[in-house]
C-alpha cells in the first residue's frame, strides 16, 4: 500500500491520473507484456515475462538477472517525457522496437512474448492466435507499429484509426513501436484467441499499465526496496 501512495502522490504533483493499484516500475532492460501462456485446464494465462540474464528487465530500481513472471498488475511500464518519436506528423512519447534504441535512452526494450505457445497447437498445426488491445484506457491516442525499413511504418494497433488487432504466429516474439501521445496513465486489455487443435476455441485478456512520464527518482529507490517482497514467480 505504501509503494501506491507514493507512486499516486507523484503523479497528482505532475497533475496525472493515479494508479488504482500498487506496482512496481519497468524502467529498462529486455521484458515481455504482454506474454502469453496456455493450459488445457485454465486456458489461455496472461503474464509478465522477465528473461533474466544480463539484459534482464531493471524493476523497482535492480536488474532482474534471474528469470521471472509476474502477474500483469504488478508491474507498470515507465516511459519519459523527453524521449518522442513523429509518425505521420503526430508526436508520441516513445518504446522503441529496436534494443540499442531503448538501451541508449533508458527505456524498457518491450515485446510481445508468446514463445510458451506451441505452434503446433493452434489453428490446425499453422499457429496463427490473434492479438487485440480490446480496450484502451488513457489521456490520449495509443499505436503500435514496425518500421517497414523504407522509410514507412506498419501500423498493428492504432486507436487513432480503430486499428485494434493483428496475427501472430504461436511460439514467436516480436518487438513493436509503443507510442502514446499524450503524457499520463494507460492502461491496456491486451487479449488472445486463437483456435486449439484438443481444445477448441479459446480467448483471454489482462490489463497491463503504462506511464509517462517517470516519477522522481526517490519513488525508484523506495520501489526497489520493495522489489523482493513484490516477486511472485521465480
Amino acid at each position: 500500500m505504501k509503494t501506491n501512495l507514493l507512486f499516486a502522490a507523484s503523479l497528482s504533483i505532475l497533475g496525472l491520473p493515479t494508479l488504482g493499484h500498487a506496482a512496481l516500475l519497468v524502467t529498462g532492460g529486455h521484458i515481455d507484456a504482454p506474454a502469453f501462456g496456455y493450459d488445457t485446464i485454465g486456458g489461455f494465462e496472461p503474464h509478465i515475462h522477465n528473461e533474466g540474464g544480463p539484459d534482464g528487465a531493471i524493476i523497482g530500481g535492480v536488474v532482474q538477472t534471474t528469470g521471472s513472471e509476474y502477474e500483469p498488475d504488478e508491474l507498470v511500464f515507465q516511459l519519459k517525457s523527453t524521449v518522442t518519436t513523429s509518425v505521420s506528423g503526430t508526436d508520441y512519447f516513445w518504446l522503441p522496437e529496436g534494443e540499442l534504441d531503448a538501451a541508449a535512452n533508458g527505456l524498457p526494450f518491450l515485446g510481445v512474448g508468446l514463445e510458451e505457445l506451441a505452434q503446433g497447437d493452434w489453428d490446425g498445426g499453422v499457429g496463427t492466435v490473434t492479438i487485440t488491445a480490446s480496450k484502451v484506457s488513457g489521456p490520449g491516442e495509443f499505436r503500435l507499429w514496425q518500421d517497414d525499413g523504407f522509410g514507412g511504418v506498419v501500423d498493428f494497433i492504432n486507436t487513432a484509426t480503430a486499428t485494434d488487432s493483428f496475427t501472430l504466429i504461436a511460439g514467436t516474439h516480436t518487438h513493436y513501436n509503443w507510442g502514446f501521445t499524450e503524457l499520463g496513465v494507460y492502461e491496456i486489455e491486451f487479449g488472445i484467441s486463437g483456435n486449439h487443435v484438443t481444445d477448441g476455441a479459446q480467448s483471454g485478456s489482462a490489463v497491463y499499465t503504462f506511464a509517462v512520464p517517470e516519477p522522481s527518482t526517490a519513488l525508484l529507490g523506495v520501489l526497489g526496496g520493495l522489489l523482493l517482497l513484490r516477486r511472485r514467480r521465480g
